[in-house]
């Protein structure tokens, strides 16, 4: 199964394929060329700065060939992710409103619509090697990509099946191209490579689910949980001490049994983040099992918590709390969802106040607001992580 932006239409369809690599590489290095002006040295250097705060790489690695591969992660941010401080990546300011300096055109607009959200950042391995292009199998998404070299200083001959690699490729109607130079690792390090991905779509399963079938897979499993859950316990929530709830997340785990061949549970269920409240004794703290019919199964540890605050009477410090809570994306909007279904007595007072709107309705307003303190991005993500087929075949069945 294959991803694409579909065939180039439009002021891209006038153009062979040939054509249209060759301008989305000259675009890529337009862009790179633009964020590495003198003028943008500063912001250059405080990206590069937060991408050596954040970098894993081993103590071992060549401090020169570090300092490259910091200084080219933070252009590529900075291209198709945005900066730390201001957000917003050059391609989508270009789409947006051309900064000074640089103009395009109508075809190199339309290559950008398809660059909008950053193309594909992932790690892949190369199954096959086909004319001027490789077919790349992403452990992610279990998808394979037909890339093109691009601003890929790697020969494509040099891509030979079965080797391991990084990077970001971008669309080209239904190719891609490498945005820059991929991370080569040798073969050998495959079971490592495929180790840290596994631990990143537990971490964050959202680009598993670029994959359509297993995205469909996965909400149709989740709901198979949902049903069990409820016929387990009357309801989709169970609350109660700290044993009780796990005894009940034992009793569900074992109704459900293994989710799926190509998924699993989430290795750690727990819910460590709390209510800012340095009077709480996390010994009193009561817990809540909670399944939703797409997000899947959480166990909270301050829902006891929240629940106080959504329920009569409306003291001062409630709506203080809310606010704390609702600038934490973190917290899901749907467990709040589910606590102003079952507490609705004052929801308007309470939201008004911890949101500083004084018209506020919950009726008109609770479901945009629930909607826009969450990214995006993770919205309707099935709660189950997906493992990639060449995983299964790499490592043991207890590492998935």
């Amino acid at each position: 199964m294959s991803p694409g932006a579909g065939p180039a239409v439009g002021p891209l369809g006038r153009l062979t394929v040939r054509q249209r690599l060759d301008l989305a590489t000259r675009l890529a290095h337009r862009l790179v060329e633009h964020v590495l002006r003198p003028g943008n040295a500063d912001a250059v250097r405080r990206q590069v700065a937060y991408v050596r705060s954040e970098s894993l790489a081993p103590d071992d690695v060549d401090p020169e060939l570090r300092a490259a591969m910091t200084r080219d992660c933070a252009v590529d941010m900075l291209v198709h992710v945005g900066s730390r401080e201001k957000g917003g990546s050059l391609v989508a300011r270009v789409l947006d409103a051309e900064p000074a300096g640089l103009t395009v055109d109508d075809a190199e607009r339309a290559l950008l619509e398809q660059w909008r959200d950053g193309g594909v950042l992932g790690y892949f391995i190369v199954t096959d090697l086909v004319d001027e292009h490789a077919v790349l199998h992403n452990l992610e998404d279990d998808l394979d990509y037909r890339v093109f070299t691009g601003r890929s200083e790697i020969r494509s001959v040099a891509l030979v099946p079965g080797l391991p690699l990084s990077g970001r490729v971008l669309p080209v109607g239904a190719a891609w191209i490498f945005a820059g130079t991929p991370s080569v690792f040798s073969p050998s390090a495959i079971v490592g490579v495929v180790r840290g991905v596994v631990g990143l779509l537990t971490s964050s399963p959202c680009p598993a689910y670029r994959n359509p079938r297993r995205l469909a897979r996965a909400r149709e499993l989740v709901a198979d949980h949902h049903g069990a859950f409820r016929d387990l316990f009357g309801d989709v929530l169970v609350e109660g001490t700290a044993s009780h709830v796990m005894d009940c997340y034992l009793r569900f785990k074992d109704r459900i049994g293994a989710p799926a061949e190509e998924f699993a549970l989430f290795p750690s269920l727990r819910d460590e983040r709390w209510l800012p409240d340095d009077a709480a004794d996390p010994d009193d703290a009561a817990f809540a099992l909670v399944h939703h019919p797409v997000k899947g199964l959480r166990l909270l540890d301050w829902y006891g918590q929240l629940r106080e605050v959504h329920t009569a009477p409306l003291e001062p410090w409630k709506p203080q709390r809310l606010a704390q809570v609702l600038a934490d994306p973190d917290v899901p909007s749907w467990v709040l969802a589910l606590l102003a279904e079952r507490h609705p007595d004052h929801l308007d007072a309470l939201y008004r106040a911890a949101s500083g709107r004084p018209g506020f309705a919950w009726e008109q307003d609770g479901a945009a607001l629930l909607r826009d303190r969450e990214p995006a991005a993770g919205r309707d993500e099935p709660g189950l992580v997906m493992a990639s087929s060449i995983m299964s075949r790499v490592l043991p069945p207890e590492e998935l």
